[in-house]
């Protein structure tokens, strides 16, 4: 072997190891750079399928990753800030947007690349790089220049070892059989985590001669099969909902290739000028029909996502069911037609806020006044499910008053606001109260004090959940009797424990008084809901002077300070 072939070989392995630096620098600066910015165009494109096509070309051309896309896209799902079919258009389209890499190395810009890398030595001499503001774009900078500084020791050394004969002939018999060449490609985007990395590879090759296009072709058919590959293997370690969006991700990538790859073989077959005569007649080089050839790979799982995304619904539900959380973490009464019934919507809130206050008893365990998934719930999970609730309820009521509705049922929807946060307010301090009590304590005392606070407030919320669900006067004016006095039941318990136990260790003393202050504002918002149901079913048993009374009148702000003490 010739010392030109060993400096050849050297510099394409030298250009390989810089264009994957470069790859990885762009992916990781461009995702500080502009994540924030895809996550505000995301939130704002919901709904629109042109304005988030839009924003997926825009995301993929700016962080060149559909990986990238796709983990900005599950963390808004597990935030339940986006849908599954909302998704779908910009999953697609980000696909799209990483062909401007392949495009732009398609283009001979070996002067631009000399000035960015001048540009950029100079960035880093003025200390740019340390600094806050200017660091991602200068990074991100360098990132390019290597790549492509990378990508013009591959095109010359490419170049020289075509002019070998057994160069030519070793690659040409290595990709030659169409099923080795789409396994390389495939393996090679597996290992790369990127289709467009290896393109521009196979661009290089294409464009020094070693190649020819049917191989190019294969290869960058291979690379996105593999991507998607890859695309799946990362959704391994999420599951439910946002699972399904790495799911849906790689489908569109392998079933773009799927529709592709029956031109090509039927072209091959009988000679019908499709996929690679279109390419030849549209680009003269190598490159640019290589770029081509990435560009209709990714256009193509555009065509799949507008015909097949709503048919692969069922299939994602299957592969990647909605875990316990997620499916009781969405609304069960509420849906979009019924804002144009403002009546019958308020209603609905009702029975959706029933739901939030029935997961109250789950803190402490109690499962018996409930049916199906719910009684299944971990605790850790109860005031997930209860905020997403709170949340998706105050949405619909705030949507409910951009309705126009009438003055009345614009109170009753201030009404039920109010309340939302009470219900909220109340599962924040059972969450807390519960972990408390989930600690060992030293003192046998406390250990006691944790199994009454159990047994009584567990009785409590059991008829405050059975107030909230039936709104009947009888339940209402129980919970409104058991929660009037609160500093009685708070302060007896106090009292036990210190008689109990007067050398209660610091920890135990610490513990004690963050549970005796939980336990008294648990009662104090108890009695908050228990006055807001007494409202309510006050105005539903005054039916035929309601139009003279008006609503119920939202629940005043005790607790302006979050604090008890300052409660009737």
């Amino acid at each position: 072997m010739t010392d030109l072939t060993l400096d050849s070989i050297a510099s394409i392995l030298a250009g390989i190891g810089l264009f994957f630096i470069g790859v990885k620098g762009i992916s990781a600066n461009m995702g500080e750079l502009a994540g924030r910015r895809v996550r505000r165009w995301v939130t704002v494109s919901t709904g629109n399928p042109l304005l988030a096509a839009a924003v997926g070309l825009v995301s993929g051309a700016l962080t060149q990753s559909t990986n990238a896309v796709t983990v900005i896209l599950i963390s808004l799902a597990k935030a339940d800030l986006i849908t599954i079919g909302e998704s779908a258009p910009i999953l697609a389209w980000s696909n799209v947007g990483t062909a401007i890499l392949v495009m732009i190395a398609a283009v001979d810009i070996h002067v631009f690349v000399l000035a960015l890398i001048a540009i950029v030595g100079l960035c880093f001499y003025l200390n740019l790089d340390r600094s806050a503001k200017w660091r991602p774009l200068v990074s991100t900078s360098f990132g390019i220049a290597v790549l492509f500084l990378g990508l013009e020791l591959m095109r010359v050394a490419s170049h020289e070892l075509n002019a070998m004969d057994w160069a030519r002939e070793f690659l040409a018999a290595s990709v030659q059989a169409a099923p080795t060449a789409l396994l390389a490609g495939i393996v090679g985007a597996v290992v790369t985590q990127s289709s467009a990395a290896i393109s521009v590879m196979v661009l290089a090759m294409a464009a020094a001669g070693l190649l020819t296009l049917e191989q190019s072709a294969l290869l960058v058919f291979g690379a996105s099969i593999g991507s998607g590959i890859a695309t799946y293997f990362m959704g391994l370690r999420i599951s439910g909902k946002p699972r399904q969006l790495a799911i849906l991700q790689a489908l569109f990538k392998v079933l773009g290739v799927v529709l592709l790859l029956p031109l090509f073989f039927v072209e091959q077959a009988f000679g019908v000028p499709l996929i690679l005569g279109v390419t030849r007649r549209l680009a003269a080089t190598p490159p640019h029909q290589v770029a081509l050839i990435y560009l209709a790979c990714q256009l193509a799982a555009v065509v799949v996502q507008i015909l097949f995304a709503r048919a692969m619904t069922p299939l994602l539900a299957m592969l990647s069911p909605p875990s316990t959380e997620e499916s009781l973490s969405s609304p069960r009464y509420l849906y979009a037609d019924a804002l144009s019934e403002p009546a019958s919507a308020l209603d609905l809130v009702d029975r959706e806020q029933a739901r939030v206050g029935a997961l109250m008893p789950l803190y402490l365990g109690l499962v018996d006044h409930l049916d199906g998934a719910e009684r299944t719930l971990r605790r850790e999970s109860i005031f997930t499910v209860a905020a997403a609730l709170a949340k998706a309820i105050g949405q619909f009521l705030e949507d409910l008053t951009d309705t126009g509705a009438s003055r009345d049922v614009l109170e009753s929807a201030a009404d039920r606001t109010g309340f939302n946060g009470l219900l909220l307010e109340i599962h924040e301090s059972l969450n807390e109260l519960a972990q408390t009590l989930a600690q060992p304590f030293e003192d046998e005392a406390m250990r006691s004090l944790a199994e009454n606070i159990a047994q009584g407030l567990g009785a409590l919320l059991l008829t405050a959940e059975e107030a909230g669900r039936t709104r009947q006067a009888d339940d209402v004016a129980l919970l409104r009797t058991l929660t009037s006095d609160r500093e009685g039941l708070v302060d007896g318990l106090r009292r036990r424990v210190m008689a109990a136990g007067r050398a209660l260790s610091a920890r135990d003393q610490e513990s004690l008084f963050t549970v005796t202050a939980l336990l008294e504002r648990i009662v104090w918002l108890l009695r908050r809901y228990g006055r807001y149901l007494g409202e309510h079913a006050e105005a539903e048993a005054a039916a035929p002077e309601a139009a003279a009374l008006g609503p119920p009148q939202p629940i005043s702000d005790e607790a302006s300070s979050r604090t008890p003490s300052g409660a009737d």
